[in-house]
This record gives structure tokens, C-alpha cells and sequence, in this order.
């Protein structure tokens, strides 16, 4: 299974499912109970006012990791126990439309954990139908049509209450949204080419502006897509210091269609989120190899243009580098942890504002050893509550240097909301 058939595997189902044991601190506990009755009656919640938020910090970007796992919340708490601080952002992935129950179990669910953890979740909203697979090739027309303004409606109310569970006069929790990313490649039903109907489909129609496919979805459908589900969200209470929306390309284009056609505008966005993975010469393709590519290899091109597109800040929502190189011969730890260097000083050097590691190792096509902790190697061994996991230091040593921000665990809202919004 390779990596983007894994994720649509591990999306609502396996995440409402999502659970382990979160740190003591609750943001949005309410320690202070009195008993009205004095004795055998409902306690009644006293409501403490967020404190005032700190100071802004000054910074490079905000930490961040996919731990994966099928408990994520205990894979989290391993991977921050190594770190000695705990990340200001946990990705997680959903597919959105699914039962009423479903969407219940994700937002009770992993998505409560993850902020008990100490963590803002980064949600990943795949717009795939109850059955992934199944999921048309012109879903993003339809959503963009009304066709699914009732199961976005059950997702705002419900990303509503959880973010603002005591109306607008406390505040409450907070997350960043990425609805349909990676549309510029070809392994998405949301993309306009997807490579599972390539071989089916009749070639595009000469002349077709782009080469896009008339049978599936366009980038103007997307971007349809994109503001209307910003639309319904619009009509509840959320505020920017609640969600932020980031539009996220795949740093390789692959279909033909530049991601610039697929930008929904800078009154829909909040954040401009990069994918990008050094396969290394892990990967072996009909038409060759591999190739082990520096962050600037990878990132540079579609960095320069989306900084030609927007002014947004720019996160790498999804990044990390295989350990096999160029002759894919083996494993060279030490070579990806030359990599794990360069890529922060990339990031410090290009002005990007979070940085989330795709922390699992896979195998097969488009898989390697993603990890930087607990995966099959590292460059060393460490022990975690008791636990040997194989660990890269360079990773820990870059992602823990004052200039990277990480949660704030004794402020409820875990970052402030210039933080949050990349403005450091």
C-alpha cells in the first residue's frame, strides 16, 4: 500500500476510532466545582476567564508532526516524552463524508485527544465518500453545486462546538483546516487527472486548456468547491482565532495542471501548506530510478512560485526524506540526517512558519522510512519511558533550538493568535 492509498485507508474510521491517554492539563477543564446541593447533587462548573495571552515569541516556525499510529495520541506522547516538549501541531487525516456518528466519534474522539495531548490539530479533510474508492471523479463539481452542504454543515456545527464550547465569552479551542490538498498531483479524485481511471479514460480532448480530463472535475471546480465549503463554515461563529484554512499543493506537480490554477484567492486562505518527500533511490519506476534530491531540489521551484502567488505564510504540512541512497543500495542513516539538517536551514533561510514531519515508515511503492523516531532505524538509539526506539538527533537537536516554537501547555489555547495564524 503506498503512502497516499494508506491515508485514505487510515481516514474518519480509523481516526474516530483514535484514543490513548492525554497529559493531566485539559485547556478546557473546569477544575473549580462547587456542589449546590452541598452534598449528592450535579456540580456546576466554574467558568474561569482565559488568562491574558503572552507575549507573541519571536521564531523561526512552529514545530509540528503526522505521528501516526493507530493510537495517535500515544504515539504523540512517546515521540514529544523524546523530544522533551511537545509539538505545536499534530496532523491528523478524516474522510469527510461519512455518517452523522462518524463525524461525532472523530471531534469526541481524536480530535479532543489530541488537544488534551497539547497539541493544535492540523485536519487533514479529505472529501472522500463513505467508501473512499468509490468517490467520484467530479466530487469537487458536486460540492461546489450544494450537492454535500448538508453533511458541511454537520462538520461546521460540529468543528464550531468543539472550538467554541462556551459561547463567544471564554474562549475555546483552536485548529487549522486543509480541506482536499495535494489537488495538483494525480492520485486524488479531487485532482482534475486521478491515476486510478488513467488507463481507462480516452486522452484529454486536444485543445483542452491544460490537458485536464472533460470527465473529471476542472480547477475551476475546485476552487468552486474550495469557497463553498468557506462559505457554509462562514455562517457559524468561528473566528480566525479558531480555524485557519491552508490550501496545500504537492511541491512535484504531476497531471499537466499548474497549482496556480487551483488557488481559491486570498480571501479564502489563511496559510499556503508544501508536501514534499526525498524518495531517495528508494523507488523504482518503469521509466528509471529515484533520485536523492536536496530540500532545495524539492521545494525550490514550487516555493518560488507560490511566493509569485501570495503573500500567505508557508508551511511544509508534509515533509520528510527517505534514508536509501542514490544507488539504492541500502540504508545510510547518516546521509538523511545530513538531509534533516540542510532541510532547516532551508526552512530558516526561505522563511517558513511550520514544519510537520511525516513520522511513519511504510513500505512498498512510494514508501520508505519516513521516520525520524521510532521507525525500523536512526542514527542512534534512545529510551522513552522505559522503551529503546530508533531515533535521529539531528532532527531533535534542529526542532529543539530556541528559534522553533512549540506548544504552550500552561495556555489554554496552546499558541497565541499571531502564533496560530504564522505571524511571528
Amino acid at each position: 500500500m503506498n503512502r497516499r492509498k494508506f491515508l485514505r485507508a487510515a481516514g474518519l474510521v480509523g481516526i474516530a476510532g483514535a484514543s490513548g491517554c492525554s497529559t493531566p492539563f485539559d485547556p478546557l477543564s473546569e477544575p473549580n466545582r462547587s456542589n449546590a446541593s452541598g452534598s449528592g447533587g450535579t456540580s456546576t462548573p466554574e467558568l474561569t476567564p482565559t488568562p491574558e495571552p503572552p507575549e507573541t515569541r519571536s521564531g523561526t516556525a512552529l514545530t509540528g508532526v503526522y505521528a501516526g499510529g493507530d493510537d495517535i495520541v500515544g504515539s504523540l506522547e512517546s515521540y514529544s516524552s523524546w523530544l522533551g516538549q511537545k509539538p505545536a501541531v499534530a496532523v491528523v487525516f478524516l474522510d469527510a463524508f461519512g455518517p452523522a456518528s462518524a463525524k461525532q466519534g472523530f471531534v469526541e474522539g481524536a480530535l479532543t485527544n489530541v488537544w488534551k495531548a497539547g497539541h493544535v490539530p492540523l485536519i487533514s479533510w479529505q472529501p472522500f465518500g463513505q467508501q473512499s474508492n468509490e468517490t467520484s471523479e467530479t466530487i469537487e463539481r458536486a460540492i461546489a453545486n450544494g450537492e454535500y452542504d448538508d453533511q458541511i454543515d454537520e462538520w461546521a456545527s460540529l468543528l464550531e462546538s468543539w472550538a467554541r464550547p462556551r459561547g463567544g465569552d471564554i474562549r475555546g479551542r483552536r485548529f487549522y483546516f486543509r480541506p482536499a490538498h495535494e489537488m495538483n498531483g494525480n492520485w486524488f479524485p479531487w485532482s482534475a487527472v486521478d491515476s486510478t481511471r488513467i488507463e481507462a479514460t480516452a486522452s484529454p480532448e486536444s485543445g483542452n486548456e491544460g490537458g485536464e480530463d472533460p470527465t473529471a472535475g476542472t480547477p475551476e471546480d475546485y476552487i468552486g468547491m474550495w469557497r463553498q465549503l468557506h462559505g457554509r463554515f462562514s455562517e457559524t461563529a468561528l473566528a480566525a482565532s479558531n480555524i485557519q484554512w491552508i490550501w496545500s499543493p504537492n511541491a512535484d506537480e504531476i497531471g499537466g495542471i499548474r497549482a496556480e490554477r487551483y488557488y481559491p484567492g486570498d480571501q479564502f486562505v489563511d496559510w499556503v501548506g508544501l508536501d514534499g518527500f526525498n524518495f531517495g533511490g528508494s523507488q523504482r519506476y518503469s521509466s528509471g530510478q529515484s533520485d536523492w534530491r536536496s530540500p532545495e531540489e524539492l521545494f525550490g521551484s514550487m516555493l518560488g512560485r507560490i511566493r509569485e502567488l501570495t503573500s500567505k505564510p508557508v508551511a511544509f504540512t508534509e515533509f520528510a526524506s527517505s534514508s536509501v541512497p542514490d544507488s539504492g543500495d541500502g540504508h545510510e542513516p547518516q546521509q538523511k540526517a545530513q538531509w534533516i539538517e540542510d532541510a532547516f536551514s532551508y526552512v530558516s533561510e526561505n522563511d517558513i512558519k511550520m514544519t510537520c514531519w511525516f513520522n511513519v515508515d511504510k513500505t512498498g511503492q512510494d514508501e520508505t522510512d519516513w521516520a525520524v523516531f521510532g521507525g525500523a532505524r536512526g542514527t542512534s538509539q534512545v529510551t522513552v519511558d522505559g522503551e529503546q526506539y530508533p531515533a535521529y538527533e539531528s532532527y531533535k537537536e534542529a526542532i529543539t533550538a530556541s528559534e522553533y516554537l512549540n506548544s504552550l501547555p500552561d495556555y489554554p489555547p496552546l499558541l497565541t493568535d499571531d502564533e496560530f495564524a504564522g505571524q511571528f
